[in-house]
């Protein structure tokens, strides 16, 4: 998550079970490979233009094509690679490849829709991390190779299912912490009216809200957290957070979509009240990747009706973002 503090305003969502026909292929043995892999020491924390982040974004656009999703037209494959405004020098090499240290990549997957491919659907996690300060690695196993395998493992599920009426985009964003570079990046690429909902996954391997719960940033904004209540059938139950010293809502991905009217949020289990929040003891040794599982099954489940297009969540009002 980037790192600044703002106001807060989320809903807690607490569930008990989700024993539904599908979800039980979403496997904990493929989320923990996947927070093996991108919390390793050898990745030294996923740092912004380290050849060790470009290892996590194959790593990525590996899994998407083995899930068998295809490339978002007019990118790279499953990159789009992008410098920021006042970087210099070229992007690739003399062989062609991109240079870790001038550019970044996003990885994007695509699950074309049935009979409304023209409606979209995303889920998005940022797969960077802080990398290396003062000499320690910061691995971000919370923040956010959790959000990351979440996705991966959404993605895996919806292919495997491949039922879905709307086209699903999946989204590895890098560039989040350095202020939202990614996903500010990509959403021009959308047309925004044509983008049903983005449900990007922040920080969901610890927990400040109890087993078996998250919340969704900014709810005030949009009618999503109802629409995901309703599809839980009563599994889950809504609270609203009581707390409002903090805007979560502004600091992950959802927001350059929530701020061209798309009804964008960010579910989460944690905030930067976590302990190890940007310290090098956020490892995968901390998570409860158990409770993990379930919030992503809830996740498959809670969504089901915007993939399967029964329902469209409210626009958001951007002048109302505050």
């Amino acid at each position: 998550m980037k790192n600044f503090f703002l106001p807060l305003c989320f809903i807690a969502l607490s569930f008990s079970t989700f024993a539904q026909s599908g979800v039980d292929s979403i496997k904990q043995q493929y989320v923990q490979n996947t927070l093996n892999y991108l919390a390793a020491d050898s990745l030294k924390g996923r740092g912004s233009f380290t050849p060790q982040l470009y290892k996590s974004a194959h790593f990525i656009a590996k899994e998407f094509d083995s899930i068998g999703l295809k490339s978002f037209p007019g990118f790279d494959g499953f990159y789009q690679p992008f410098q920021m405004e006042g970087s210099k020098g070229k992007g690739k090499d003399s062989a062609g490849n991109y240079l870790s240290e001038k550019v970044l990549l996003n990885v994007i997957g695509v699950l074309q829709g049935k009979t409304k491919p023209e409606e979209v659907i995303i889920f998005s996690a940022h797969y960077d991390h802080v990398g290396i300060e003062a000499g320690e690695i910061h691995n971000g196993a919370n923040d956010n190779a959790s959000g990351t395998a979440a996705m991966l493992a959404l993605a895996a599920y919806f292919s495997a299912r491949n039922d879905n009426e709307r086209t699903i985009i999946f989204c590895a964003f890098s560039g989040e912490e350095l202020g939202l570079w990614g996903s500010t990046f990509f959403a021009p690429n959308l047309i925004a009216e044509k983008v049903i909902a983005v449900i990007n996954i922040e920080m969901i391997g610890r927990t400040s809200v109890g087993k078996n719960a998250f919340f969704i940033t900014g709810a005030q904004y949009s009618d999503l957290s109802k629409i995901i209540e309703n599809a839980l059938k009563g599994k889950a139950k809504i609270k609203r957070e009581p707390d409002s010293s903090k805007q979560l809502f502004k600091r992950s991905d959802n927001l350059p979509f929530a701020l061209k009217g798309i009804p964008a949020h960010s579910i989460m289990s944690s905030d930067d009240s976590e302990p190890c929040y940007h310290q090098p003891c956020d490892d995968v040794k901390r998570l409860d990747v158990s409770n993990m599982i379930n919030i992503i099954k809830a996740i498959a489940i809670g969504t089901e009706s915007l993939i399967n297009g029964t329902d469209t969540p409210k626009r958001i009002k951007a002048s109302q973002i505050n």
